[in-house]
Parts: structure tokens; sequence; C-alpha cells
């Protein structure tokens, strides 16, 4: 852990690579073996500025690609230069459902976002450094994760975005089982528990984006029988929870611009608004 952070400080005195995106191989408690992060800055990144980070959220293991490449299509959206901000893609040995593993030390992907990928990039870039600065962004499981992440540590992270993603899972699909090992803890996890759970932090200001649905619909029933995206509205609206609401964009289930582009402008809204 020492050597990490000692590369960390060797990397900080480095220049950014403008408008590349530049690769780090990592190794943490959390994980195993060496996992990548990938970082995009603006192109006029100036290391005196105080830059906001937006977390992009996989939703395959490592950097595979079947569902698009969330990083790369937002730097083809010019999103890093329109937005001025950081964006951040990190990888996962496993499946990523954004949890801790009840017992597997090494499976704590909510911890490796939190406690090290978070600290990692704000030691060796330039950033807000606080809760007002980093933000969340995915769609399916990924989806899942940015409001797991931001309903379980509204303290850490500021603000979320979700575009068909599921909410209500109550039992084990595609492999969580790998990533929480007991239904008692993907309860600690679940986005629609950690909404009537967690909701005092998010009455009084919007920090919350839901968005669309294609994938998910009703292919996993809700306890209400609507959609994911449907059932979840819902449940924030009864719950007095802020959140911007547009269930119009309906596009194929992968990263595409149809949906990031909106989803994105309306998060970075949020964090202008009064």
């Amino acid at each position: 852990m020492l050597l990490l952070w000692a590369l960390g400080i060797f990397l900080a005195g480095l220049p950014a690579m403008a408008a590349d995106i530049r690769s780090y191989h990592v190794e943490s408690e959390f994980q195993r073996g060496k996992q990548e992060i990938r970082v995009l800055t603006p192109n006029n990144y100036d290391s005196s500025q105080r830059y906001r980070v937006l977390y992009v959220l996989p939703v395959e293991p490592g950097f595979e690609s079947h569902y698009g490449y969330g990083l790369g299509t937002l730097k083809e959206m010019n999103a890093h230069n329109r937005h001025n901000l950081i964006i951040v893609q990190m990888g996962f040995e496993r499946e990523p459902w954004y949890g801790d593993h009840a017992t597997d030390p090494q499976t704590r992907q909510a911890s490796y976002i939190k406690d090290f990928v978070v600290p990692f990039i704000e030691k060796n870039y330039s950033t807000k450094g606080n809760t007002d600065g980093r933000l969340l962004l995915g769609f399916s499981k990924s989806g899942w994760g940015a409001f797991s992440l931001i309903l379980k540590h509204p303290d850490v992270f500021g603000y979320a975005a979700s575009w068909d993603a599921p909410m209500f899972l109550p039992t084990f699909r595609a492999r969580m089982k790998d990533v929480y090992g007991t239904l008692a803890q993907l309860e600690a996890y679940r986005p629609d528990l950690l909404i009537s759970k967690n909701k005092a932090h998010f009455l009084h200001r919007n920090r919350l984006v839901l968005t669309g649905e294609m994938g998910w619909g009703t292919s996993s029933p809700t306890p209400s029988g609507k959609s994911h995206t449907v059932a979840a509205h819902e449940l924030l609206q009864r719950e007095g929870i802020q959140h911007h609401y547009d269930n119009t964009l309906r596009v194929e289930h992968r990263w595409h611009k149809a949906w990031l582009e909106p989803t994105l402008d309306a998060l970075m809204r949020l964090t202008q608004a009064k």
C-alpha cells in the first residue's frame, strides 16, 4: 500500500496529457491483482484550478466493451471540455455490482471506489476534493451502482445519474452472488431499501438523476409490477426525495450518446443549482 501511495506522489508531479486518456495499473487490498484506472482531463487542464470528477461506472469486468465504452463515448462527446470535468473509469476483477462481499476481503467493489479510486484521483489530480466535486454515472448494473453508492455514502458522493437500471432486486441476478456473498449483504446495498433508509440526506437538495428504460423495463418484476425506472421514480416521490426524472430516453441498452448527453446535462445542472 505504501509503495502504491509513493507511486501516486510520483505521478502527481507529471504533467497531464491534454485530451488523452491516461492509464494507471494499480494494486489495492480491495481487489485481486492489478486493476486499471483510466483518466481523461480537459484539454486546458490546469493544476491551479480545482475540477469536479465524473466517475463513469462500468457494466462489465475490466474494460470489456460488449456494451460499449463509457469513457470513450464521453470523450467523443467532448464532455470533458464542454463540462470542464476530469472523467474517470475504473476496472474490476469481477462483474461489477458495486457492493462489498460479506466474507471475501478482496471482493470489495464499493470500498475500492470510495477508499482507493477516489483518494488516488484526488492525490494525483487537482480536484475539488469534496462531496460537491464527486459525481457518479452509470446504466444497467452500473446505474444500480451509482444510486447504491450515493445513497449509502451521501457524505462522500455529491450527485449520481442512472439510466435504464434495476433498482429492485431482492434476489441474486447475473453473478451478483460473486460480489455480495449473501442476501443479507445484498440488502445493505439495495437502492430501493437505501432510498427509504437514508432519505434525510436527499430531501432538501436535488442530487439524483433518473432517466430512461429499455433492457430493464419489466424483465425482472418490481413489487408494483412497473418498470424499475418508473417504480424507482414513484418510490422517490413517496419519500419526498427531489430528483430529475425523464423516462423518454429509449435507445439501445449500451453506452450511447443519445441517453448519455441529456442525462449528463441534467446531472451537471444539479451541480449549478443553488
